[in-house]
């Protein structure tokens, strides 16, 4: 596993010193989230620009159809 050096607030280290939490766990399970929220950021962009299937209705058709399914 490599190591790297991260660079945080004076503050920030102290209270983590403090608290007695686990630096570099912490920092690995930021760095997985953070990467986490790329790819769904990622996958919804590309779900953005599919095109809407409506099964060979207009979109004006499907979104009636949607509208009074929850009128109900």
């Amino acid at each position: 596993m490599p190591k790297i050096s991260i660079y945080v607030p004076d503050e920030l280290y102290a209270e983590l010193r403090r608290r007695e939490l686990p630096v570099s766990q912490l920092a690995q399970q930021a760095f997985a989230a953070a990467l986490a929220d790329d790819a769904n950021r990622s996958w919804i962009a590309r779900a953005q620009r599919r095109p809407i299937r409506t099964g060979g209705i207009s979109t004006e058709e499907l979104m009636q159809a949607v509208d009074e399914e929850f009128d109900e």
